[in-house]
């Protein structure tokens, strides 16, 4: 729209613009016939007979090739020169009969001068198409130019308060920042102000209320899974015996599902987080040593580096591990491979396996918490949810890789290389 206004706007300014050059190039021909015939005048003071007629005749033979026409007067009477040109008042008019032409007069005593063109004078088809199209490309430019200047001063407030948003912290009161001014935006600011307040305390209630929960059932669940296990060394039946192996199971998936549950709450609590220097590496060499032998016989861990990073220790021990005992898992029997590597900036974990693999259309949902896999076996829905949030509370990012065969996982975490120590220097003084 800003530039359909400019180019209309240019054309209004080459429209004024083809008007004053038309008229500045008529005065210049007026200029020009006003000058020849006061100067004819002026030479003609004084002079009769043959000097006078020479005179007319050394004029009128220097402005023929300019194809102007001359018609010298003395009292109204023609001395020489073009008698078809009018007489009249001193200054320039436009003839239309018997034909167009500009013509100016001179008058000094008793001598009169009409200096005359053929045609009046004109800029031309090709002159005014090309007055128009410079107005209308520069009106076009300094219009686009000027409309984007001034977009962006109108918007850089809903800018600036956008990216307050985009920053603010889950679980944290978020800056929007002071009013700037601007009534509407100002508006905006306090009602989304008001908004994430209730979001924030809203999502620490609930996190509050899971952890809490969470950890209300830790102790009733171990107190049951003792008893269980107490039971199951008495001399019971052995249909009795079976039973309580059964309710052991559940038992023991209850309490993983809690402590599953508990660490999804630390994740979205930036305060309980640490940010310490963890080294990928080890905690994947810690992992693979603890796994059963079926298991590490499977797996292939490749180390191209170390894979520092700066967060928790214990949520990259879960995501790592919730990594490798999806792969394990569900790609039985076949092969797993563990790569860590570092990327400039960027340390990549990648988990692939070669087992049935996961649809295209299923991958996306498979980060939100109890979600599975049509094809997936027994399992709360919480690995990859882990996995992607605790990613994300790192500053990095979990995603699916296309592979020809099996499962291809990758994740993208910010390198942390220590900064150097600045040089110290020691005053000795004596």
């Amino acid at each position: 729209m800003a530039a359909v206004a400019a180019i209309g706007g240019g054309l209004l300014a080459a429209v004024a613009s083809v008007g004053l050059a038309e008229a500045e190039v008529r005065r210049a021909e007026d200029r020009r016939l006003g000058d020849e015939a006061a100067e004819i005048v002026a030479e003609v003071q004084g002079l009769s007979g043959e000097a006078l007629g020479a005179l007319v005749a050394e004029e009128l033979h220097e402005l023929e090739p300019a194809g102007l026409r001359v018609a010298v007067r003395k009292e109204g009477v023609l001395v020489g020169g073009d008698a078809t040109l009018p007489m009249n008042a001193e200054g320039c008019t436009t003839q239309r009969e018997p034909r167009e032409m500009r013509v100016c007069m001179a008058v000094g005593g008793p001598w009169s001068c009409a200096v005359a063109t053929g045609a009046v004078p004109s800029l031309g088809g090709r002159a005014m198409g090309t007055i128009v199209l410079g107005a209308v490309v520069v009106a076009a430019l300094i219009g686009v130019i000027a409309s984007r200047m001034l977009a962006g001063w109108a918007v850089g407030p809903l800018a600036r308060l956008g990216q307050r948003i985009g920053d603010a912290p889950l679980d944290e009161a978020v800056d929007l920042g002071a009013d700037e001014g601007v009534h509407e935006i100002d508006a905006l600011r306090q009602t989304l102000r008001a908004l994430l307040d209730r979001r924030t305390e809203a999502l620490r209630a609930a996190r509050l209320f899971a952890a809490g929960a969470a950890h209300e059932l830790r102790t009733p669940l171990t107190t049951l899974s003792g008893e269980l296990e107490l039971l199951a060394e008495e001399s019971l039946p052995g249909p009795a015996l079976g039973r309580i192996a059964a309710l052991r199971a559940i038992t023991g998936r209850i309490g993983r599902l809690v402590e599953r549950l508990l660490v999804l709450a630390r994740v979205g609590a930036a305060e309980a987080m640490r940010h310490d220097a963890v080294e990928i590496g080890e905690v994947l060499e810690e992992l693979a040593h603890r796994l059963p032998a079926e298991a590490t016989e499977r797996l292939t861990l490749s180390l191209e580096g170390q894979g520092t990073v700066r967060g928790d220790e214990s949520l990259l021990a879960v995501l790592c591990e919730n990594l490798m005992h999806n792969a394990l898992v569900h790609a039985r029997p076949a092969a797993v491979r563990v790569v860590l590597r570092e990327e400039e900036e960027t340390v990549l974990l990648d988990v692939i396996d070669e087992g049935p693999g996961i649809p295209a259309a299923e991958r996306a949902r498979l980060f939100a918490p109890f979600q599975r896999g049509a094809a997936a076996g027994p399992g709360e829905g919480l690995g990859l949810a882990l996995v992607a949030q605790i990613a994300r509370a790192h500053g990095g990012e979990v995603l699916f890789q296309d592979a020809p065969r099996g499962t291809h996982l990758r994740v993208r975490l910010p390198r942390w290389s220590p900064r150097a120590a600045a040089p110290v220097t020691l005053a000795v003084c004596g």
